[in-house]
């Protein structure tokens, strides 16, 4: 088989197009393209990256950490520097989709899962990704999660 065909070069593709991704994205929401989501990335504070392991280059026990357990130790590590993050940023820092970083937000907010409160509002400084359906754009959102008033400090955190 000769050199950049078959099956494998499009599995090399994909792994390149996803290392692409994971650098910066693009369509996050942040206006900046792949060179601001990675510029905002690098400016997040080092409790926040050190969250996710991106200033760890070893394997380590706290990569198999469950998602959700991940996603909530990054958000607290955010709400900590008093910073909201939208999905994207979430996508790029844990490299799980928004649609899952979603839904495990809002399994956050279970009582079984800590009872945390997810605050939501919209990102002021923002474009949006793509245009809607109707023509009118798309707001973007972040999010930043607290402990519940009344859960108290359930479910460990930072």
């Amino acid at each position: 088989m000769e050199t950049g065909t078959g099956p494998s070069r499009f599995h090399d593709a994909g792994r390149k197009q996803g290392a692409a991704h994971l650098a910066g994205g693009g369509g996050d929401g942040t206006g900046g393209g792949s060179a601001g989501m990675a510029a905002r990335l690098e400016g997040m504070p080092a409790k926040i990256r050190a969250s996710v392991g991106m200033d760890r280059g070893e394997y380590d026990a706290q990569r198999l950490r469950s998602q959700r357990e991940i996603i909530r130790d990054v958000m607290l590590s955010a709400a900590a520097c008093d910073t909201w993050l939208t999905l994207g940023e979430l996508r790029a820092l844990t490299r799980y989709g928004e649609a899952s970083i979603s839904a495990q937000l809002r399994h956050l907010r279970k009582s079984e899962n800590g009872g945390y409160a997810v605050d939501k509002r919209h990102r002021e400084d923002a474009a949006p990704a793509r245009a809607g359906m109707d023509g009118r754009g798309e707001c973007v959102w972040e999010y930043r999660i607290a402990y519940a008033e009344s859960a108290g400090r359930v479910g460990g955190g930072i």
